[in-house]
């Protein structure tokens, strides 16, 4: 699940300024601080405080059981292993092992959905 959050953070820093006065002093430091680059000196973190406000319902993400009936029947197999989650080279070394069935069409390699489906299936531990 994803959760928004609120992070309060208060941090303190003691610096010396060089300026002519009080309001001066103020400007010059509310400037640096509003660069990407700024640096005031060493700073005090005194608290924190974090307040959930809201949260979304468990995202379902798209697994070969939900993928679109739709689409093309056989993958390209980067595609078959971005389904499964897993890198080119890991579904490779499968299709070697004879762990997940593919299919030729020509001297190109396709994993179809069933395929995945039935691997998925296949190697679900409960």
């Amino acid at each position: 699940m994803r959760y928004r959050v609120v992070v309060t953070k208060v941090e303190v820093a003691e610096l010396w300024v060089r300026a002519t006065n009080e309001e001066a002093a103020e400007q010059k430091v509310n400037d640096e601080l509003k660069t990407s680059w700024a640096y005031a000196g060493h700073w005090e973190r005194k608290a924190i405080q974090v307040d959930v406000i809201e949260s979304d319902p468990p995202s379902l993400g798209r697994t070969p059981q939900t993928a679109e009936p739709s689409g093309p029947m056989l993958l390209k197999l980067k595609d078959a292993a971005a389904e499964l989650g897993v890198s080119y080279g890991t579904l490779h070394a499968l299709m070697k092992e004879g762990g997940i069935e593919y299919t030729k069409v020509g001297s190109g390699k396709y994993i179809s959905r069933a395929s995945l489906v039935a691997f998925v299936e296949a190697n679900t531990q409960r």
